[in-house]
């Protein structure tokens, strides 16, 4: 069986992390730090760069890990409920005002049980297919925009002080965790010489790069930043030029459904991964987590379970991938 390379692998982290940071973070870190925003934003990616180099160490490691699925299960459940309730969103306000959340979580669980039964490394291919597409629609909605930004907007810097960034941080940390899916696919990668070197490099300008991209968002909207819901595509309606051709505003919301799909997919695999026992057909599993799954984004109130467990997803973080480290990586 072939293996996911190292390209494929680093391709597919950007996706899943940048899926959800470009779109939704930079109107929950204006709404807590305002100005300061991009600091939080870089804060945030340092975190999840730390997390990132541990979890490459815990991925060279050989061992029985089985005792931590339970609480993975449950963090990627979270994440799968994340992802799903602001792809319901994004397509509510943009695409289908009238769209019925029967209508939206029936086909996305289809999509998540074809993920589960898709070899992986044709899910990791895909990304290597679409990532020209977001690279694309990251530059129709960015550069257009980019003489339209103030950078005046952002000062004074740490006008506020710095617990307003420190809270805001620990409210979002939930959306610093894309390292962790990573482990699930530990024993499917193909790893070579100055495989972490490599992938830290990358993952460092990633974070700079959303780092910068919160600071333009900042600049751009200033104050009202808090009140623009969907990042990356409301900078669009920055330039006449794209608010005049719809059409290419359609290109980026579509790109952006593109990765949160595969997002939930990929996500969804992982979840039955987490409980999947050898030997026994993954049919057996998936369909009772369509039904868990389906029950969560139907009846949990997302906000009000975000803010219950800040401490206990805070905790997770830290403690997770260390003890992945100790006990060794989980073949998915």
């Amino acid at each position: 069986m072939k293996k996911i390379n190292t390209r494929q692998l680093l391709i597919f982290y950007f996706i899943y992390s940048f899926a959800i940071k470009f779109l939704m973070l930079p109107t929950f870190l204006a709404s807590g730090a305002g100005r300061d925003s991009w600091i939080v934003a870089g804060i945030g990616a340092l975190i999840e760069l730390a997390l990132l180099f541990v979890v490459l160490l815990a991925m060279e490691r050989k061992g029985n890990t089985k005792i931590l699925m339970p609480l993975v299960l449950l963090f990627f459940l979270l994440q799968a409920l994340i992802t799903l309730t602001h792809t319901n969103n994004l397509l509510g306000a943009t695409l289908y005002e009238d769209l019925g959340k029967h209508m939206f979580i029936i086909p996305m669980l289809v999509l998540g049980l074809f993920f589960v039964f898709s070899k992986t490394r044709a899910v990791f291919r895909s990304g290597e297919i679409f990532y020209i597409l977001i690279l694309v629609a990251i530059f129709l909605a960015v550069l257009p925009a980019i003489g339209k930004a103030d950078a005046s907007e952002v000062l004074p810097i740490l006008g506020s002080g710095f617990m307003p960034i420190l809270h805001t941080v620990f409210n979002n940390l939930v959306y610093f965790e894309g390292a962790l899916i990573l482990l699930m696919f530990k024993d499917e990668v193909e790893t070579k010489k100055n495989f972490k070197r490599n992938f830290m490099i990358w993952a460092a300008v990633g974070a700079l790069a959303f780092t910068a991209f919160v600071f333009f968002y900042y600049s751009l909207f200033g104050p009202l930043s808090s009140l623009r819901p969907f990042g990356i595509v409301d900078v669009t309606g920055q330039n006449s030029y794209l608010a005049q051709n719809i059409r290419i505003e359609w290109i980026i919301v579509c790109v952006w459904l593109l990765l949160l799909a595969l997002r939930f997919g990929v996500l969804f695999n992982c979840c039955v991964a987490a409980v999947r026992v050898k030997k026994i057909k993954a049919a057996y599993f998936a369909l009772p987590l369509a039904v868990v799954v389906y029950a969560l984004f139907m009846f949990v109130p997302l906000p009000s379970v975000l803010v219950a467990l800040r401490i206990p997803i805070a905790i997770f973080l830290v403690v997770i991938p260390f003890l992945f480290l100790i006990l060794g990586g989980r073949k998915c």
